[in-house]
């Protein structure tokens, strides 16, 4: 007889899919969950067929099954809309709802998945009539923890989307109320150039990707489409929240940044997100949690990653012995509540055959099974700290933005520029590296509580309304780190023409005499101290008109211009980095600069070892995890336990590769 558990955070799980297996089976895979130590499964996601098998005819029995069953033996459920996957009688009847995927106006065929034009208002329907029957049916269901909308809703193909005669209407409805006249677009845009202006709105398509496009109108159409997405998602939140009780809502999100996932959480209860990175890769995951934390106030939740390895048809990317146990402790380190693998039983049929789980196909437990399990009682054991704790602010900020990454995708403004491939390597590791442990925070964030903010490759300073609240900022105080390629470019993509950037001369007290891509090569400067360094990426030679110089180019046509400059302004100061400098002289600059205004490194510590302060109710403490599969070290303040194991520990403490440990 199966004993039902106390279920509490943290959560950790499986995306289960009882509709593709025999349901005499679920009590033999209940007890492999409790086997593995599991408290939570994901299930619906992809479901409608069984929910609904013609128009109309509803059929829950099945699910109520699975739901209770689960329930009985303390696994909660976390159900998931069905929209991303219409059955086959939908896409039959109403072929309108069908994704056009190019400017052939080609429709998306049944047999895939997120094949639909999110605007339209048949499809539209359909969802909220299985949303609304599943709300009635499960919002009072005290199994069900929580609700996930749909599946990775992205535009599909990735940044483009449907290019239906529905959706270019409702672009043209969007831009109209965006700009209200077409003169103003025309302005806006800068449309004069290439005799491009616009007579009315009518005359505007979707941009081809075949077309050298004007890059504010690519730009426009990739926001038009994240905001379609949100009011997609919003509107099945907007049921749900009228059904349901205690049971937050979300939206698994991917690790890209084609829409604006700050904009799609406002609405929502719980921050949802999925990422498959591997053991080369796995530190550039630390970014995307410290982001998805600095959305809600309520922990994270991290909805899909791998076992062992990805795939579809093909299996790539095995990971090693202990990686499951870091990729698992990650998210919970960095303030999440939950992890989740995709998925519990491997697939015996479709496009994922291959794909990493928890057991086979066969029902076996694969190789990392062990490992779930030491998860499993390290989460337990660790449970009242982790959840009476939040990771500590160090006072440092990092901006991270969605404006950015389309700019730069439309107009890489320097050759092979790929926005968060560049941040994520120049900026954000040698931040991890240091141990400064920054928030990851949207242009619209608060700034209140930072003492250093970081704005690197941010070119609209009015993405998020932040010009005006960061001026305010410095003043009061606050030490501004921008650039390079920061205030370069108004939020629509275009030039300022009073200066080259739109505030940054001013408040940092310089004139930008020249500006020379990073392509092919960097220039010499040299640092105030007297070292001798190479620049790289952009540089911005600046004549000084009040500000100090930090470093001087010393090559070519930049000899002599300020390369890195300081400038007290107000109580605060404005750094501005003309240039990118080597990882190893942005950290020392980043480390005195953070140093001057208080700001400390969390720890002393391997370059390889994650190390988060965490303090609340439930006192205060830090979790450790190495993530780069080698030994590291950690010297500790003041003594701790760690909760894994019960020892005792002072001084400095070892970690194997991929150990984890957490200290109170």
């Amino acid at each position: 007889m199966t004993t039902k558990r106390k279920l509490q955070p943290p959560y950790l799980g499986a995306a289960y899919y009882p509709e593709a297996w025999p349901l005499e089976q679920i009590d033999d895979d209940i007890q492999l969950m409790l086997k593995a130590g599991m408290n939570v499964m994901r299930i619906g996601e992809f479901a409608w067929q069984r929910m609904e098998p013609q128009e109309g005819q509803f059929d829950f029995d099945w699910l109520h099954l699975v739901v209770d069953k689960l329930g009985k033996a303390g696994i909660g459920t976390i159900m998931g809309t069905p929209t991303p996957t219409p059955p086959a009688w939908l896409t039959e009847r109403y072929p309108e709802i069908l994704l056009v995927q190019n400017a052939a106006e080609v429709r998306a065929q049944h047999g895939g998945r997120c094949h639909f034009c999110p605007n339209s208002a048949v499809y539209r329907d359909l969802c909220a009539r299985i949303v609304t029957r599943m709300g009635e049916e499960f919002g009072r269901d005290s199994n069900v923890i929580g609700w996930q909308i749909d599946n990775e809703v992205y535009p599909i193909p990735w940044g483009h989307g449907c290019c239906c005669p529905v959706c270019e209407r409702k672009f043209r409805e969007w831009l109209r109320a965006k700009y209200g006249t077409i003169d103003t677009l025309n302005s806006t845009w800068g449309m004069g150039v290439w005799s491009l202006a616009y007579q009315s709105f009518e005359q505007i398509n979707f941009p081809h990707n075949d077309t050298w496009h004007h890059p504010s109108h690519k730009g426009a159409w990739v926001a038009f489409q994240s905001d379609t997405f949100v009011d997609y998602v919003m509107a099945q939140a907007n049921i749900l929240k009228k059904l349901t009780r205690n049971q937050p809502i979300g939206t698994d999100m991917m690790p890209a940044t084609q829409l604006d996932h700050r904009a799609m959480n406002r609405g929502l209860d719980v921050a949802q997100f999925n990422h498959y990175h591997g053991m080369g890769d796995l530190w550039e995951a630390a970014l995307w949690f410290d982001y998805f934390r600095s959305l809600k106030s309520r922990p994270f939740w991290n909805t899909e990653t791998a076992t062992c390895w990805n795939g579809s048809t093909a299996a790539n990317g095995y990971r090693e012995p202990g990686f499951n146990r870091v990729n698992s402790w990650m998210p919970i380190a960095l303030g999440g509540e939950a992890n989740l693998y995709w998925l519990w039983r491997s697939h015996w049929s479709g496009q994922e055959l291959m794909h990493g789980s928890v057991v086979s196909s066969c029902g076996r437990p694969l190789h990392i099974f062990g490992e779930v399990q030491e998860v499993s009682r390290g989460f337990r054991a660790a449970a009242d700290f982790l959840n009476h704790t939040r990771p500590s602010n160090n006072g440092m900020a990092l901006h991270f933005s969605t404006n950015a990454h389309e700019m730069f995708t439309f107009q890489p403004m320097v050759k092979d520029f790929h926005y968060t491939g560049k941040l994520m390597h120049t900026v954000y590791r040698p931040l991890l590296q240091s141990h400064l442990r920054p928030d990851v925070i949207h242009p619209a964030a608060d700034l209140d509580p930072y003492r250093v903010v970081f704005s690197p490759y941010l070119p609209a300073l009015d993405d998020g309304g932040l010009r005006k609240r960061l001026l305010a900022w410095i003043k009061a105080g606050g030490t501004w780190i921008a650039g390079p390629l920061t205030d370069v470019r108004t939020r629509d993509g275009t030039k300022y023409t009073h200066a080259p950037f739109g505030s940054i001369e001013e408040w940092g007290g310089v004139r930008c005499q020249y500006e020379i891509p990073g392509d092919p090569r960097g220039f010499g400067f040299r640092w105030a101290d007297g070292r001798e360094a190479t620049s790289s990426i952009w540089h911005s030679g600046f004549e000084l008109r009040g500000a100090k110089a930090l470093a001087i180019f010393t090559d070519n046509e930049l000899n002599g211009l300020a390369a890195i400059t300081r400038r007290r302004l107000g109580k605060g100061q404005v750094i501005l980095l003309g240039t990118m400098p080597s990882v190893e002289d942005l950290q020392r600059l980043l480390l005195e600069i953070a140093d001057e205004a208080g700001v400390k490194p969390v720890a002393e510590a391997s370059p390889n070892v994650l190390v988060v302060p965490r303090a609340g109710k439930g006192g205060r403490g830090m979790v450790l995890v190495e993530y780069e599969r080698k030994p590291g070290s950690v010297t500790l303040p003041r003594p701790m336990t760690d909760l894994l194991t019960g020892k005792r520990h002072q001084g400095v403490v070892e970690l194997a590769p991929y150990g984890v440990m957490v200290l109170k």
